[in-house]
């Protein structure tokens, strides 16, 4: 499933919020607010308002357009300027027309800081709508950077409202997760959330949903399925009800619930949701001409789940033919599946090992580019490389990757992470087999103690962490130090059984 798709609501509602949330039905009320102006001028802005109140973006532009002239004529210094230049490039950044939109929002800009006593909700809005504009661009650090701006201009004018804060706060959660920096875009999407159910008239808006469904998706990319489920069902609750049950935004958060009840291990929870989820691809899927490859690829992980590799394998494999066959972009999405069958491959005997490979490959290739060398997600496809060459017994090699692996994730989750927890084993391991016995020790005592502080006592991969652990000190004859943490496997292990 791709990551992050409901944050396609904010190019339609934009950050222009005080017209296209709050006052629809009072576009004559901005141009009461500005100094007074020729009543021709006025009620041509008021007609321009009006028509960006109802999305008609090309009925607003024509208006502004025409007046502009005579606004750089008349007020080249004035608020009225740069507030046509404002809702100009807004309404060419919501109709899709990012060169236009980017040097009037510029200008915009210009003006609104050149004028006294500038209107710091105003200059936030345009300053949101040019992130927004580089964002969608994929110009991150400058989104990153307006974004910073809007929500400081936000924070000083109490005119602003929780749907203006929250806006900049989901945008800025966005940005920091597109560059795997998962620790900082957390506390801006929970911040965000809080602006937009502080905010009445937001409290059923699909943006609100969208915050939700980003802070569950990152909380799944974390490993914290408890917390991604409540997350997921808060926008489903607005989805089903404001965008109806066949959504795209509601099909969407279904199939992250599915994952987020596979990874609790609530199987049967998943499948059912997926079954939902499969019927709503094969009815799109006949009229796009393709099925859904994420969907393909979150079944074949239920598939797995259940011990079927069989249908695992062929539901991965569906789903990287759906990819290639598709006519629109899949590069970063088609990695995901990719690495789904490279892992089947690598950690299930029934399958040629040597299979793996290949498709790690791929999947690296494919995020670098995409993505970037230092992404989470990169660091992934490096971890389940390193893991491939110890198999292969290129310890040297597994290490190196590892490493690589460790160094993003520890950027990306904090240092405390589970993913860190995983490269930390992985690099232990190779250490352990190369006669590294003190750095494998240390790596992997504190994979055991991030894994002990973040699962439940009885969890299988304390067991695991344990066992990697005791095997360093039996290889160096230290049966003492091995004979507890042995021990305690035995018991995970025993009640395991029994649940």
């Amino acid at each position: 499933m791709r990551r992050w798709i409901l944050l396609a609501f904010l190019i339609l509602v934009g950050a222009w919020s005080g017209w296209t949330l709050l006052q629809r039905h009072k576009a004559e009320a901005w141009s009461a607010s500005i100094p007074r102006a020729s009543g021709a001028w006025s009620e041509a802005f008021a007609h321009a308002s009006g028509a960006f109140a109802r999305q008609d973006y090309a009925g607003t532009e024509k208006i502004l357009v025409a007046i502009l002239p005579e606004t750089e004529d008349r007020y080249p210094h004035d608020r009225r300027l740069a507030d046509v230049f404002g809702m100009l490039g807004t309404s060419y950044r919501a109709d899709g027309n990012y060169e236009q939109a980017e040097p009037v929002l510029k200008r915009a800009i210009q003006v609104y800081e050149s004028v006294s006593q500038t209107p710091s909700v105003e200059l936030g809005r345009v300053e949101l709508n040019l992130a927004q504009v580089y964002r969608d661009k994929h110009r991150l650090p400058e989104a990153e950077e307006h974004l910073s701006r809007a929500l400081a201009n936000f924070d000083k004018d109490p005119r602003a409202t929780g749907y203006d804060r929250g806006g900049a706060l989901l945008n800025l959660g966005f940005v920091c997760s597109e560059q795997g920096r998962y620790t900082e875009a957390e506390p801006w999407l929970v911040r965000a959330v809080a602006a937009y159910e502080g905010f009445a008239p937001a409290s059923m808006h699909p943006d609100l949903a969208s915050a939700y469904f980003q802070l569950a998706e990152l909380y799944r990319l974390e490993g914290k399925f408890s917390a991604a489920e409540a997350q997921y069902l808060k926008a489903l609750a607005i989805q089903e009800k404001v965008s109806g049950s066949e959504s795209k935004t509601t099909i969407d958060s279904l199939e992250g619930l599915a994952m987020a009840y596979q990874g609790q291990g609530k199987t049967s929870k998943a499948k059912q949701l997926l079954a939902r989820v499969s019927q709503f691809s094969q009815k799109t899927s006949a009229l796009s001409g393709g099925p859904n490859g994420g969907t393909l690829s979150d079944l074949g992980t239920v598939a797995e789940g259940q011990g079927k590799y069989t249908q695992a394998e062929s539901l991965y494999k569906q789903a990287i033919a759906a990819y290639e066959n598709s006519s629109g972009p899949y590069p970063a999405d088609i990695a995901v599946a990719l690495g789904d069958l490279g892992r089947l491959y690598r950690d299930q005997k029934q399958f040629n090992l040597a299979q793996a490979g290949p498709l790690f490959l791929r999947a690296l290739a494919i995020r670098e580019k995409s993505l970037g060398p230092d992404n989470a997600d990169t660091g992934v496809t490096l971890s389940d490389l390193s893991l491939f060459y110890f198999y292969e017994h290129k310890f040297a090699e597994a290490e190196q990757l590892g490493e690589r692996a460790l160094s993003i994730h520890e950027k990306a989750f904090g240092p405390e992470g589970l993913q860190v927890a995983t490269d930390l084993n992985r690099v232990g391991l190779a250490q352990r087999d190369e006669g590294k016995f003190k750095g494998a020790e240390n790596a992997l005592k504190r994979a055991l103690a991030i894994r002990e502080n973040q699962l439940s006592p009885q969890h299988s991969w304390i067991a695991v962490s344990l066992e990697n652990l005791a095997s360093v000190y039996l290889l160096q004859g230290n049966r003492d130090k091995a004979a507890p943490l042995l021990a305690r496997v035995q018991t995970i292990r025993a009640h395991s059984s029994t649940d």
